[in-house]
């Protein structure tokens, strides 16, 4: 009789890699810990909606005094603990107690709910940015067809006070348009920088669910088969 190693479906012989034996990266594993991530930034995100619409007062001097800090605050713990969880819940079913193994399933499940993410936010608010975009389209627009269209409708008589007018009221929409461009560029700016920093901190915290959820230890069931041609003698 021989003795062989058997862990789940797969035979291997005793000196057998462990590599051999379990696979290198569990798609259903990932699978779980993206679902997983997923609900915990439902979670809290709606705890997050609750609390920061329980600040507001109207009757205060400020009625949305301290909402935008507490909406930042818990964006950055929402990410952290949801990515967190899910790579540690990818990493643990993955079975595999190598730790780049884990490593690496925790950041494939930060990219693979990363970019959902990112997709079902930009859905979200494509309707708010297309109406943003028509409104500073129509404002260009009636900017340079304002000069020409006073002309047009003015008698000869009067065309230079309406060149003088046409143009003030250039100026002034130019001088308006100017401090409300950089105002949208700063704060587009401000949600770069937040959303990066969110990422970091989910790419970090991927990597820590990941080493922390490793198996502490693998099962491999030892059963006997029979001696034959290819099979050593005991």
């Amino acid at each position: 009789m021989a003795k062989d190693i058997a862990w789940g479906r797969y035979p291997a012989r005793y000196g057998v890699h462990l590599s051999n034996v379990i696979s290198r990266v569990s798609w259903g594993a990932v699978w779980a810990g993206f679902m997983i991530a997923l609900g915990m930034e439902a979670l809290l995100s709606l705890f997050g909606l609750f609390v920061g619409f329980g600040m507001f007062n109207w009757k205060a001097a400020n009625p949305g005094a301290g909402i935008a800090a507490w909406t930042t605050i818990w964006y950055f713990v929402t990410v952290g603990c949801s990515m967190f969880f899910g790579a540690w819940c990818a990493a643990r079913l993955s079975g595999n107690p190598v730790r780049e193994a884990g490593i690496l399933h925790g950041i494939t499940t930060w990219g693979l709910t990363t970019i959902v993410s990112i997709a079902v936010l930009a859905l979200g608010s494509w309707s708010a940015l297309r109406t943003g975009v028509d409104v500073l389209s129509t404002a260009a627009i009636a900017t340079a067809q304002v000069a020409p269209s006073a002309i047009n409708q003015t008698p000869p008589s009067q065309l230079s006070q309406t060149e003088r007018q046409a143009g003030q009221t250039m100026t002034q929409l130019q001088q308006n348009a100017g401090p409300a461009a950089q105002a949208t560029a700063h704060a587009i700016s401000k949600v770069a920088l937040g959303g990066w920093i969110g990422l970091l901190i989910g790419f970090i915290t991927a990597i820590l669910g990941g080493l922390a959820g490793l198996p502490r230890s693998v099962v491999i069931e030892e059963q006997r088969v029979p001696a034959g041609p290819g099979t050593l003698a005991a």
